[in-house]
């Protein structure tokens, strides 16, 4: 999805796009999907990009449901994800995006560059929704995992592994009894 900019009002410009509706997003998921993430809900984006000459400000939420599998347990789960974001946008001259000065300045100041008069909402909602998704994602807070004696998942049961006592060079520190001064 490109916006033209020329098109946009001074202020705030709110935009509402639901993969449900809009093709550009139903591809998008389409690509994720071949990815091998499995979307539950549809994904939408709410979102409000302000323009401020001569820079563009984008603020929205990303909101969807994803299967993951527990980093703990390895248990599947439905991951639902309502994301907030925001980016900054800065129009460059044609030709000049390629210049490793203006690169390098993106990376210092977490700015988006964009060419012409479009912005280009794609990349942006793609790097948005890989930000969104949790480094290790728990199919809950509390997950006990799994036993790494016997592989049992402790969410369900408690295994009758017995507690092997382990031994380093501090464990002589244990059978020491301190005794109270009085």
């Amino acid at each position: 999805m490109k916006i033209v900019v020329t098109s946009l009002v001074e202020g705030e410009n709110p935009f509402h796009f639901d993969s449900q509706k809009e093709s550009w997003l139903k591809e998008l998921l389409s690509d994720l999907s071949k990815e091998g993430y499995q979307f539950k809900s549809p994904l939408v984006v709410n979102a409000h990009l302000t323009k401020i000459e001569p820079d563009f400000y984008l603020r929205g939420k990303l909101k969807f449901s994803v299967e993951q599998s527990c980093a703990r347990c390895a248990e599947n789960f439905i991951l639902n994800v309502n994301s907030p974001f925001e980016v900054t946008l800065a129009n460059v001259p044609s030709g000049k995006l390629s210049s490793s000065k203006i690169t390098e300045e993106s990376k210092e100041l977490d700015i988006n560059f964009f060419e012409g008069n479009e912005i280009d909402l794609n990349p942006i909602i793609t790097e948005q929704f890989f930000l969104s998704i949790p480094y290790q994602s728990l199919c809950k807070p509390d997950c006990l995992g799994i036993c790494q004696q016997c592989g049992a998942n402790l969410n369900t049961k408690m295994c009758q592994c017995a507690e092997k006592k382990s031994v380093t060079p501090f464990s002589v520190l244990q059978e020491v009894k301190l005794f109270k001064q009085e």
